[in-house]
């Protein structure tokens, strides 16, 4: 296993094994069994990784010494130690490090199935101007919870995704180097929603896109309410910061000071009881409704209902004070977040 420098070059091309080479990408931190998973899955390929490029951002626990046992059993593995890198940098140093032309991301914990890399190749092999692969996930739930909470956040659990306006998870996509390098890499100045960035650039540059629904990793969902919101505050703080998708966010805002307001008259009048209840059953029980009673079909247990609307209110709470918190972070520093955004969605 070859052991990298932050910051090295790429220099030797890695030999092919059909077609053009591939890298394989991944970062982790603290996390010993998700990367086993993730590497044993990688050892199982129908198509095999050229080579494959982990960077650590720092682990405290076994993750090192997991990752170098797999050396043997993983074809042209190479560890770079980024002590402090957040997820984008972590991204971005093992791209710039890859040799494949094209450089395929999965992430720590999940597990791919044996075809997933042919999956997200073979649109390159097919068509040569195919320059980014946009893969899929499933859920692999441990718990009635994280099955809950995998079918009503996770796009394609319950309906099909729609290629026209798919973005992927950085979990599973590909794309040629040189798009990488043309795009600028993933963001690197925001710690989270960076791939959702990472997407809407790709976009606007016009890349030839395309959809690989056979490119299945399967990724375990948060297991508990806390780890949720954590979760979603995070995703919420980083739309906050680019301030994608901003009307969404409005709305629910909006939606929630209306409640509230009809909430606190409550207590000096009872005529504003109704206007309470109108509002808070309409924005917060039937607007889940649907997806509440989709995830009992799929689970036939009656109990996932609650459960769904439990978990809906907390990624709703939890995103949208992550988006105020980004939101005012966005406008107190604009050279950070605003500035740095408008230059990197100019560059190409």
């Amino acid at each position: 296993m070859r052991r990298q420098a932050p910051g090295t070059e790429c220099i030797e091309p890695m030999p092919r094994s059909g077609g053009r080479s591939v890298t394989v990408i991944m970062t982790v931190k603290n996390d010993p069994v998700g990367c086993a998973t993730t590497l044993s899955s990688l050892t199982a390929q129908s198509r095999p990784p050229d080579e494959v490029v982990v960077v650590d951002g720092g682990s405290t626990d076994d993750t090192l010494r997991v990752i170098r046992q797999y050396e043997q059993s993983v074809r042209n593995l190479t560890l770079i130690e980024s002590p402090g890198s957040n997820i984008a940098h972590g991204r971005n140093l093992a791209a710039g490090r890859a040799s494949g032309e094209i450089i395929a991301s999965i992430d720590s914990g999940c597990r791919a199935e044996s075809e997933w890399l042919w999956e997200l190749v073979v649109p390159f092999e097919s068509d040569p101007a195919t320059e980014f692969v946009a893969g899929v996930y499933r859920i692999e739930a441990h718990s009635l919870l994280e099955q809950v909470v995998g079918l009503a956040t996770m796009p394609g659990q319950l309906t099909p995704v729609d290629p026209e306006t798919y973005n992927p998870s950085a979990r599973s996509l590909a794309l040629t180097k040189d798009l990488w390098h043309r795009a600028g890499g993933w963001p690197e100045w925001i710690c989270f929603s960076e791939d959702t960035l990472f997407d809407h650039k790709i976009r606007q540059m016009n890349a030839v896109w395309r959809f690989a629904g056979g490119a299945v990793v399967h990724w375990r969902p948060r297991g508990s309410l806390r780890s949720i919101a954590t979760q979603f505050y995070r995703y919420g703080t980083g739309r906050g910061h680019t301030q994608i998708d901003a009307a969404s966010f409005l709305y629910n805002l909006r939606n929630l000071v209306m409640t509230g307001l009809a909430g606190a008259l409550c207590l000096v009048t009872p005529w504003a009881a109704p206007a309470f209840w109108l509002l808070a059953g309409y924005f917060y029980l039937w607007a889940f409704h649907d997806k509440a009673s989709r995830i009992v079909d799929r689970t036939q247990r009656w109990v996932a209902y609650p459960t769904c609307l439990v978990v809906m209110w907390v990624i709703l709470v939890s995103h949208l004070a992550g988006y105020l918190v980004g939101s005012w972070q966005w406008r107190r520093d604009r050279g950070r977040f605003q500035h740095r955004m408008e230059a990197y969605l100019a560059y190409s």
